[in-house]
């Protein structure tokens, strides 16, 4: 989730919908080729004494998993968008194993043309030097108040999938990320008072003998990787086998408010758990960041956010719902946040159900992409707001139990892969069938705006 600056939804005259404009979604279940693939980031950066700079090398080693020779691969440096690439936040240079043929979108995305043509089923490496500058900003990506978030930070590669290679822009407003799981191992060099969160586990921690300390962070089967640092201060609970750490600057959050955001971590660790499979990781780590301006913000395995307990708990809603239930996040932004929506409120008070909602447009829908939102900004909270409503609607039909139920298995079903929206509505109309009797899924699809991908 990211807060757009005016999080609010105008109440209007709901208005109807011809169901001519929407199509019954495809068959779900065909196997959907996407590569490259079995990949495995390795980065080695040392921090300035504050975390806002970052120098190194990374390598990403890859293997064609798809039917077609493969010449070249896209990097994406999506964090370079929050400033518009002023000052190009993220540089690369020096690649081996490949040659930077074009800079596209932006400074968000390069084109490498490798060495050699990339076989099917074959592997390669390419590898390259590595400069973070985190802009002075209250972002996911950016330095305030001594607190240094990194998220997006490392560059990732682009998927090709049966619609080609994504190609999205960045979206300040929202996500633009798609991305398969993939293996890290992050080693961060920094001073022994600068602390760091991040996406995985620590697996080395030791002094370099130059004033320095080296952590490596290693994460299995994760969708990207982010860190945090500064002077931070930590409560650490456990759930099932799962470590909850809470990260703070004491100068920003009280330690009560961090001893509460646990306690929550774990409610909603369980609670989501039970419904939609156990959470997979070893470590959570939810670092709060004071009164940031941007509310909350979810990667694998760590979480920025406010120290707000529905805040916390739709942020971690996402470690299923665009985690381990991948999704084109500008393509289907709604098949992770409004899921996380209505997700957030279940540890607590679920929603009791949702009649309708209010369309802000005639041309607004559940399911429009990114591209949309960014030009309609004052009507992105549809995506939260109104996705959570019709999950609520669909609750009450049900019933919350049986509910679950059928999000439990759709979200099961497609743990550690990618979701599309027809996924999600062919699931609804196979237990409609079953127990919904009058279910009229075309109707019901329309009235909520929801059409395929």
């Amino acid at each position: 989730m990211r807060r757009p600056a005016r999080f609010a939804l105008t109440v209007l005259a709901a208005v109807s919908v011809g169901s001519a404009l929407f199509v019954m979604p495809a068959s779900a279940g065909v196997p959907i080729e996407r590569t490259p693939g079995e990949t495995s980031y390795d980065y080695h950066l040392r921090g300035n004494s504050n975390g806002k700079t970052w120098r190194g090398t990374g390598s990403i080693t890859f293997a064609n998993t798809g039917a077609d020779p493969l010449p070249e691969v896209y990097v994406r440096l999506w964090s370079n968008g929050v400033l518009g690439c002023e000052g190009y936040s993220i540089a690369v240079s020096n690649m081996q194993g490949g040659a930077v043929t074009a800079s596209r979108l932006a400074c968000t995305e390069l084109e490498v043309t490798l060495d050699a043509p990339l076989m099917p089923a074959a592997s390669t490496t390419i590898s390259f030097d590595l400069r973070i500058r985190l802009p002075a900003v209250d972002d996911r990506f950016g330095f305030h108040d001594g607190l240094a978030l990194a998220g997006t930070a490392l560059p990732i590669l682009d998927v090709r999938d049966d619609r080609g290679w994504h190609h999205a822009p960045f979206e300040n407003l929202g996500e633009s990320f798609y991305s398969v799981v993939a293996d890290y191992e992050v080693t961060l060099v920094t001073r022994p008072a600068l602390d760091t969160a991040a996406t995985g586990v620590v697996t080395d921690r030791r002094p370099t003998g130059h004033h320095r300390v080296k952590t490596t962070y290693t994460a299995e089967q994760v969708r990207d990787f982010a860190w945090a640092a500064g002077s931070l201060r930590t409560v650490v609970r456990s759930a099932r086998g799962t470590d909850v750490v809470v990260s703070y600057q004491p100068t920003a959050v009280p330690k009560r408010k961090a001893r509460d955001a646990a306690d929550d971590a774990i409610r909603v660790l369980r609670t989501l758990g039970d419904a939609f499979g156990d959470y997979p990781y070893p470590e959570v780590d939810v670092v709060l960041a004071g009164d940031a301006t941007f509310g909350g913000m979810e990667y694998p395995t760590i979480v920025f956010s406010v120290p707000n307990r529905l805040t916390i708990a739709h942020e971690l809603a996402h470690q299923w719902f665009y985690g381990t239930v991948g999704n084109d996040q500008y393509r289907e932004p709604w098949l992770d946040e409004s899921f996380a929506t209505w997700a957030m409120r279940l540890p607590f008070a679920p929603r009791a159900g949702c009649k309708r909602i209010s369309w802000p447009s005639a041309q607004a829908a559940l399911t429009n992409d990114m591209g949309y939102w960014a030009r309609h900004p004052t009507q992105y909270g549809l995506v939260y707001v109104g996705g959570a409503c019709m999950l609520a609607n669909l609750s009450k039909r049900f019933g919350s139990e049986r509910f679950l139920r059928v999000v439990g298995r759709y979200a099961r079903g497609h743990s550690m892969d990618i979701a599309r929206t027809e996924d999600f509505m062919g699931a609804i109309e196979r237990a409609a069938e079953r127990h919904l009797d009058g279910f009229n899924a075309a109707a019901y699809w329309a009235r909520w705006r929801v059409e395929p991908s």
